[in-house]
C-alpha cells in the first residue's frame, strides 16, 4: 500500500497541508458551514467557500471554527473539517492510501490539547500522527542551528528560543491577530460609540492599519450605534494604531522576558542572527521596524510566512535524525 506523507499546520485561521513530493497542496480558512442532519452537524461547505457564505444569509446553517487560539475546542468538527480537506488532496478510490502526518502544535500545548489534536487526525483518516512543537518546525524551515522565533498567529503568539536539541525557553500568549481586532472594536466603541463587526474590522485592519506615523487617511465603515440603529463613520489609520499599540508593547515585553531567560550561548547566536518573525500580522506596515527599534535587534521575517510551519515540519521527513535529536522521536 502506498504511503503518503503530509505535514499539517492546524492554525486558528488557516489549515495548511504540505505533501512530500508535491509541496503545499492546501491552505484554506479553518471554518465550516454546518447544518443538522438527523440531529448531527454535517459540513455543508468549508474553507474559502464557507468564508464567502459567512457574509450572506445562512438560513439554518451555523458557522463553526473548531480551533481557537491554536487549540482544538471542538474535536468532532475539527476531525470532520480535516477529513473534508484531506478528501480534496488525497487520491480517492476503493483502497485508501496510508497517511503519515507530522502536525505542528503550540509549544504550550497541554496533554489534553495534544490528545485532542491526535484524536481528530486519527478520526479524519490519518494512520500515523507525530506531533511537533511549532517553533521546532520553524527552526527546521530556516535550517539554522538555533534562534529566537516569534510567530504572531491569528489566536496566539508563540515566542521561543530554540536549538536543534529542542526548545530552550519560550511562552505562548493570546496577543495576536484576534486580539488586535478586539482592541480596534473596543477603541471605536469607546470613542465613537459605534460597534463594528469582526469581518469589517478584519478588512480595514488588513488594508489600513500601519505603524508608520506618516501613514494617514480615513476609511468609511458601518456599524451599529448604542441605540442599535445603523451608523456610518470614518476611522483613521491613527485610530487603529492607537488601539493596537498597547498590545504590541505588551508583546515586546514578553519577547524581552524570553530573551532574558535564554542561555548565554544561544543569546550570542540570536545577537548575530536577529529575531525570526512569522505569522500574518507581520505584514502590517511598519511593525517590523517598530519591533527592531524596541528590541534593538535585527528582526527577520521568514520568506514564506504563510506556509513556514508546514514546510518546516515536512523537512523532518527528509532529515529523520533531526527530529530524533529534538524530541527523541523516530518517524
Amino acid at each position: 500500500m502506498a504511503v503518503i506523507e503530509l505535514s499539517i499546520d492546524l492554525g486558528s485561521k488557516f489549515i495548511t497541508i504540505y505533501q512530500r513530493g508535491a509541496g503545499i497542496v492546501l491552505r484554506e480558512p479553518a471554518i465550516a458551514i454546518a447544518t443538522k442532519v438527523k440531529n448531527k452537524l454535517e459540513i455543508r461547505d468549508a474553507g474559502f467557500r464557507a468564508q464567502s457564505i459567512m457574509t450572506g444569509a445562512l438560513g439554518g446553517a451555523r458557522v463553526i471554527a473548531p480551533i481557537k487560539e491554536g487549540v482544538v475546542v471542538d474535536e468532532g468538527m475539527a476531525a470532520k473539517l480535516l477529513e473534508y480537506f484531506l478528501k480534496k488532496v488525497l487520491p480517492q478510490g476503493v483502497i485508501k492510501p496510508k497517511v503519515h502526518a507530522i502536525v505542528s502544535i503550540l509549544s504550550s500545548s497541554t496533554g489534553s490539547d495534544r490528545q485532542a489534536v491526535e484524536k481528530c487526525c486519527l478520526k479524519a483518516g490519518i494512520r500515523e500522527v507525530t506531533l511537533v512543537e511549532a517553533p521546532l518546525c520553524l527552526l527546521a524551515y530556516t535550517g539554522s542551528i538555533g534562534g529566537l522565533f516569534v510567530d504572531i498567529g491569528g489566536g496566539r503568539t508563540e515566542i521561543a528560543a530554540v536549538t536543534n536539541h529542542g526548545i530552550a525557553t519560550g511562552c505562548s500568549v493570546n496577543i495576536a491577530g484576534d486580539a488586535f481586532n478586539n482592541a480596534i472594536i473596543d477603541y471605536i466603541t469607546e470613542n465613537a460609540h459605534v460597534k463594528l463587526g469582526e469581518f469589517t474590522v478584519e478588512t480595514i485592519k488588513q488594508s489600513a492599519l500601519s505603524f508608520y506615523v506618516k501613514d494617514v487617511g480615513s476609511y468609511a465603515v458601518s456599524g451599529s450605534g448604542v441605540d442599535g440603529n445603523p451608523r456610518s463613520l470614518y476611522i483613521t489609520a491613527e485610530d487603529m494604531r492607537n488601539a493596537v499599540l498597547p498590545l504590541v508593547d505588551d508583546l515586546i515585553e514578553v519577547i524581552m522576558s524570553v530573551l532574558d531567560q535564554t542561555p548565554p550561548e544561544l543569546s550570542a547566536e540570536i545577537l548575530r542572527k536577529g529575531v525570526f518573525v512569522t505569522g500574518g500580522s507581520i505584514r502590517i506596515p511598519g511593525l517590523i521596524d517598530y519591533l527592531e527599534q524596541a528590541l534593538e535587534l535585527p528582526v527577520i521575517p521568514l520568506k514564506d510566512t504563510e506556509n513556514a510551519q508546514a514546510i518546516g515540519a515536512a523537512k523532518f521527513f527528509e532529515n529523520r535524525d533531526l527530529l530524533s535529536d529534538m524530541l527523541g522521536v523516530k518517524l
